[in-house]
């Protein structure tokens, strides 16, 4: 799989798939690591709604907390309130390991996330966060969305 970084407070994504479960080929890698690149660029913009965009309308996520949220709307609200609360400017990334296609048109993607450069409220720098996603990626007539995506900071690597 060609390596990419996007993100992930979340960070996400996968290709399109067969019931044969065989790895996602070219055409789909190059659509997820598009979808990453926006992601990640939306990250760098600090633009709520445009990181909610990525998902489907009725997508969710679950981030290290436990947090849930559930819609485009409920996405960009979170992503709001992250931004403001120290996040804004902060640098994202999202390191694929390994994917798998488990049905037509919907692609399993495991990866690696981390922020560096968020603050506290008061202004003083958090430490760097990082942890494992899981996140399915599906095809839809406006292109690749994600579906679901699920954060942890428990762990910090994928071991094949």
């Amino acid at each position: 799989m060609h390596r990419r970084t996007w993100l992930a407070l979340t960070s996400l994504i996968a290709f399109t798939a067969d019931a044969t479960m065989v790895r996602a080929d070219h055409r789909e890698n190059a659509a997820v690591n598009e979808i990453g690149d926006g992601y990640i660029d939306a990250w760098k913009r600090s633009d709520p709604t445009l990181l909610a965009s990525h998902f489907v309308r009725d997508g969710d996520f679950i981030n290290p907390t436990g947090f849930h949220a559930v819609g485009r709307a409920a996405i960009s609200q979170f992503y709001a309130q992250a931004f403001a609360a120290g996040y804004k400017g902060s640098d994202a990334a999202f390191t694929p390991r390994q994917s798998r296609q488990v049905a037509p048109g919907v692609v399993v993607i495991d990866g690696e996330w981390r922020i560096a450069g968020a603050h506290f409220p008061d202004g003083r720098p958090r430490p760097e966060e990082g942890g494992l996603a899981t996140a399915v990626v599906v095809r839809t007539p406006a292109g690749w969305r994600i579906a679901a995506l699920r954060e942890q900071s428990s762990a910090t690597k994928i071991t094949p």
